[in-house]
């Protein structure tokens, strides 16, 4: 609850900022300001400056200590286990979506892996050729008509949004089956939940955050254009095509093992 609250309050907090933001009265500059659609642009390179600590000293040396400690298959089946946890928000996304095929691939995916994978530690499914569809609540919102991402926000600890997928993330919360199926005695289970699915996430993200501070002029920017592409992409393309998780692709670099 109280994780739910501080999301609330945060993305509270951007609508009242960019309805404060000054817009510039100079033709050009209004024209320019009106294409990078950031009106906290200020605001977010801070916190993006933040972030960028956050992932130096403590998520990628966490990373790195992780990837060193377990062995493959055990990350493996933590990813495998995470991303299990998030199929009953998916199928709910795809039946507000009037999707149903992807519920019945999703129930297939979570039934397969929560009793065959033994509790989504093994990705059965996949095996059995089930499709995995990706579904978020930012995407119902879009599916239901608000084509307009609104401006570009950057949340702490979490990166790169916009109004509307920061707003479907807060919702998203409420309306997840876990909450509703747990009963209040076991809601401690929710932080496991919720630290199993941040070891992934953080596993996932850290070198590639890494690679583009050190290969870009402007990371904030550069950043900006990437989640703004892949995630125009994942609405608008079928989802094979799009790029899975909404995971930026770096082709040319590699790994890196520099010190921390």
């Amino acid at each position: 609850m109280r994780l739910r609250n501080c999301l609330i309050w945060v993305v509270s907090g951007f609508f009242l900022l960019s309805a404060c933001a000054t817009v510039p009265s100079d033709p050009i500059a209004r024209e320019e300001y009106e294409q990078r659609n950031d009106p906290l642009e200020p605001i977010n390179r801070e916190i993006s400056s933040f972030n960028t600590l956050v992932n130096k000293y403590f998520y990628r040396p966490f990373s790195h200590i992780y990837r060193q400690i377990t062995p493959e298959f055990f990350r493996t089946a933590v990813t495998n286990f995470s991303v299990n946890l998030r199929q009953p928000v998916v199928f709910v996304n795809s039946f507000l979506q009037g999707d149903f095929e992807s519920c019945a691939q999703t129930f297939g995916r979570f039934f397969t892996n929560t009793t065959l994978g033994i509790g989504g530690l093994f990705d059965i499914a996949t095996k059995f050729e089930i499709k995995a569809p990706q579904k978020d609540f930012g995407q119902t919102l879009y599916e239901w008509g608000l084509k307009q991402e609104g401006p570009y926000l950057v949340i702490p600890f979490l990166g790169p949004s916009n109004l509307r997928d920061a707003t479907g993330m807060v919702i998203g919360f409420f309306i997840d089956p876990v909450d509703w199926v747990l009963p209040k005695a076991e809601k401690g289970l929710l932080w496991w939940r919720y630290g199993i699915q941040a070891v992934s996430d953080i596993n996932k993200s850290t070198d590639l955050l890494y690679n583009l501070e050190q290969s870009s002029v402007d990371p904030y920017a550069t950043m900006r254009t990437m989640y703004r592409q892949n995630r125009r992409q994942f609405l608008s393309e079928d989802e094979q095509s799009a790029q899975e998780n909404y995971d930026f692709d770096f082709p040319d670099f590699e790994e890196s093992d520099d010190e921390f």
